[in-house]
């Protein structure tokens, strides 16, 4: 017993708990302070409809291809916002590749680059998380695994 209770403290010193509740709907809409693709403060403004949240490259990718198909003020049009956890990508590939890619994009990506940034968000493995806004309040998040998934549920 005492073995069991000294390695459960030496777990909790080690690893000290640091991942946010996750988002629940009826939930206010979280405040971040985080900076986007061009390195400018950014946030989720006042009136968003709608977050759309990559966790991983593979959902990255799938944001990435549905809002080049979308006029350049499409996000902005539509009162969305688009988040990207690169929090996993190491900092050269990040500073040498990822970032002078993102910065050719018309839209704005709100990164999180810490692992608490975007860890209240729900996630699936290779997903894309599209959560409605009302009232200030965020709805039931809709998981999309394909393209046809995230047009669906980005439809106005």
């Amino acid at each position: 017993m005492r073995h069991l209770l000294a390695t459960a403290l030496l777990l909790a010193i080690a690893f000290p708990a640091t991942a946010q509740t996750a988002l629940q709907a009826g939930a206010p809409v979280p405040t971040l302070n985080l900076k986007d693709q061009h390195d400018k403060p950014a946030t989720i403004p006042t009136g968003t409809r709608q977050i759309i949240f990559a966790a991983d490259n593979a959902g990255a990718s799938l944001v990435t291809a549905y809002l080049d198909a979308q006029k350049p003020t499409w996000l902005k049009d539509t009162q969305r916002v688009y988040l990207a956890d690169i929090h996993k990508m190491p900092s050269l590939i990040t500073a040498m590749f990822a970032l002078p890619k993102l910065r050719e994009k018309p839209y704005t990506i709100v990164l999180g680059r810490e692992a608490s940034d975007l860890a209240m968000f729900p996630r699936q493995t290779e997903c894309v998380s599209v959560i409605p806004i009302q009232d200030g309040k965020l709805g039931s998040a809709t998981i999309a695994c394909t393209a046809e998934a995230l047009k669906a549920a980005t439809t106005p």
